[in-house]
């Protein structure tokens, strides 16, 4: 199929990003006029900014209605059964992979299951459920795979830099995905994938400063403002797993004493039910049955399965859950005075086990925080759940969609 020649200076490539964006976020105003007003450009430059991505088939028009008076106008659509978006993220010992079509809507949808994992399983598995994703694809993929990991991640290299809640250091992560399946591919934190998401098509759609907090193995936030995910320097930008807490607090895998992680991740959760076991053994007296004795003793105890405890009123399980929550509210009152923040939503597996852990963040940052930044934040529970790390993921291309459809075309010249 010939590629549809394109060519465009800087500005207009700019007016062709910002006419996509309006015909995605104003679906019942989308038009050609609609575009020409909102940009300030002539009804000719605008038609041709939408012929062009006619041409991409990014965008379709809809039957004519009539608008008033003067001829028909035409409703303007993004395609939505021939370009595709993937993105796959890990999570709970798990990976989950989505494919989504250009609103964002998911499509597709698939977890693996790891257990407990090395970095070579870990790659392993996840070019598996890659394959698997690629063989559901219903038309088009957007040539470009998006991927949340657990780390700190250096997203011009694709490798983890390091992974302390997993003891991992230097994982190549793009590189044999890319070598694999031939395309390229952006990595990322996960959690900052999921704020994405979170940003884009979940509660923080429309907000203009926004700080998602994600809570599993380990902590990590996404800071966003109108839109624009902060990256920082070196990708390390919302690393708040690491913020000192208590300089005399446990020792983080990080090899710091006192940090957020240490105290309020969801192996900090099992270590306290484990102390909590063994106190209640040293005193010497019987211990009463609990769902979590037993589990602890066959070594699967998880700080999601505590959540979960927690939700249905095991009294053990719901006082753990209170103590990871006084730091992470703590934690949470200091980016609010420092950053304002319209909106936090709380994320990740101990999350999305149910709104507890949300109340009680809420709850203890309300008695921390200045009172006049606290007043203005809303702070909620992630809409999206389990997905909004892959979807966020997904996001990825979806934000590069002129650029890759292009080059989808241009390969096939």
């Amino acid at each position: 199929m010939a590629s549809p020649e394109l060519y465009w200076t800087s500005p207009c490539e700019s007016n062709i990003e910002a006419a996509l964006t309006l015909i995605e976020q104003e679906q019942s105003k989308a038009t050609r006029a609609f575009i020409a007003k909102q940009l300030v450009l002539s009804r000719t430059t605008a038609s041709s900014i939408i012929s062009q991505l006619m041409q991409l088939e990014l965008v379709k028009e809809l039957d004519s209605s009539i608008n008033g008076r003067g001829r028909p106008a035409i409703p303007l659509r993004l395609t939505e059964s021939i370009w595709y978006a993937l993105g796959a993220s890990y999570h709970s010992e798990t990976w989950n992979f989505l494919l989504s079509d250009l609103y964002g809507k998911p499509v597709a949808t698939h977890r693996v299951p790891t257990g407990p994992i090395n970095p070579s399983r870990f790659i392993a598995t996840l070019l598996e459920g890659i394959d698997s994703m690629l063989d559901r694809v219903p038309g088009r993929l957007l040539p470009l795979i998006g991927i949340g990991t657990p780390g700190l991640v250096n997203s011009t290299t694709g490798v983890i830099s390091r992974a302390d809640d997993l003891g991992w250091k230097k994982v190549a992560v793009g590189e044999p995905v890319t070598k694999h399946t031939g395309l390229p591919c952006i990595v990322m934190n996960r959690h900052r994938a999921a704020g994405l998401a979170e940003a884009r098509y979940g509660s923080g759609r429309g907000v203009k400063n926004l700080i998602y907090i994600g809570v599993e193995t380990g902590i990590s936030a996404a800071f966003i403002n109108d839109g624009i995910l902060l990256e920082g320097a070196d990708y390390s930008a919302g690393e708040i797993g690491h913020m000192l807490i208590d300089p005399n607090g446990p020792l983080c895998g990080c090899g710091r004493y006192g940090c957020l992680q240490a105290f309020s991740s969801s192996q900090a959760l099992v270590r306290l039910v484990e102390e909590r076991y063994r106190s209640l053994k040293s005193l010497g007296e019987r211990v009463e049955p609990n769902i979590l004795w037993d589990v602890l003793s066959e070594g699967r105890l998880t700080g999601v399965f505590i959540a979960h405890e927690a939700h249905k009123g095991n009294e053990i399980a719901l006082s753990c859950m209170k103590k990871i929550a006084v730091q992470l509210g703590i934690a949470s009152s200091n980016l609010i005075n420092i950053l304002n923040p319209q909106k936090i939503i709380i994320g990740g597996g101990l999350s999305n086990a149910g709104p507890l852990l949300t109340e009680l963040i809420r709850s203890e940052a309300s008695s921390r925080a200045m009172e006049s930044p606290f007043s203005t934040v809303n702070i909620e529970q992630s809409i999206l759940g389990s997905w909004s790390g892959a979807l966020g993921a997904a996001s990825l291309a979806l934000k590069r969609k002129i650029p890759l459809a292009q080059r989808w075309f241009d390969s096939r010249k």
